[in-house]
C-alpha cells in the first residue's frame, strides 16, 4: 500500500508540471506582457551630438580680442558669437581675415566650418569713446558663443541649424525621472 501512495505523488507532481507547462504554451503573449510589463533597467551612456567649443578672449587698448577654439575630437560645426554691453559704450567690431560677417539678432558668425581641434580668426571688439564721467573699472562686455553641429540639405550642401537645441544628457535625464 506504500508504494502506491509514492506512485499516486509522483503522478500527482508529474501532471501539474505537464499543465503548467500546457498553460505556458497555449497562451506565451500573455506570459510576456507579465514578464515585459515588470522588468526595469538602468544605467546611462552620454551621446555626444554636437561639437564642443570654447571661446578665447584677449583684452588690450580697449579692445578684446575674440576667438572660438572647437575642442571636438571628430565633429566639425558652425561658429556664432554675440557682445553684450551697456548702451553708453560705442562698440565697433573689426575682422582682419574677412572671416566673420554680421548676421541677424546682433549675431556674428564665422563664415566656414570650423573643422575639429581648429580655431577661428580673430574678431576685434573695441570700445569706443568713454564719456568723462564713465567708471571705467566697473563696466563689462560679454561676449557668448554658440556652435551648432555641420547638418547638409536635400542637395547636400553644408548648413547651419540654429534652431536646434542640443542638451546635456544629464539634464535631459533629470527632467524626465
Amino acid at each position: 500500500m506504500e508504494m502506491k501512495k509514492r506512485r499516486d505523488g509522483s503522478r500527482a507532481a508529474v501532471m501539474s508540471v505537464a499543465a503548467l507547462g500546457l498553460l505556458a504554451v497555449s497562451s506565451p503573449k500573455g506570459a510576456l506582457a507579465y514578464f515585459t510589463t515588470y522588468v526595469s533597467a538602468g544605467g546611462s551612456h552620454v551621446v555626444n551630438m554636437g561639437s564642443q567649443t570654447e571661446i578665447h578672449e584677449d583684452v588690450s587698448s580697449m579692445t578684446k580680442h575674440v576667438s572660438v577654439t572647437n575642442v571636438s575630437q571628430i565633429n566639425d560645426c558652425f561658429v556664432r558669437v554675440k557682445v553684450f554691453h551697456s548702451g553708453e559704450l560705442n562698440v565697433t567690431y573689426h575682422d582682419g581675415g574677412g572671416l566673420w560677417t554680421e548676421g541677424e539678432g546682433g549675431y556674428w558668425y564665422y563664415g566656414p566650418i570650423l573643422p575639429a581641434g581648429q580655431s577661428t580668426g580673430i574678431l576685434d571688439v573695441k570700445i569706443g569713446d568713454l564719456p568723462e564721467d564713465f567708471d571705467r573699472d566697473s563696466f563689462n562686455v560679454v561676449v557668448i558663443q554658440e556652435c551648432t553641429p555641420v547638418v547638409y540639405d536635400e542637395a547636400g550642401n553644408p548648413v547651419a541649424d540654429w534652431t536646434t537645441v542640443y542638451t546635456d544628457y544629464g539634464e535631459e535625464a533629470g527632467r524626465n525621472g
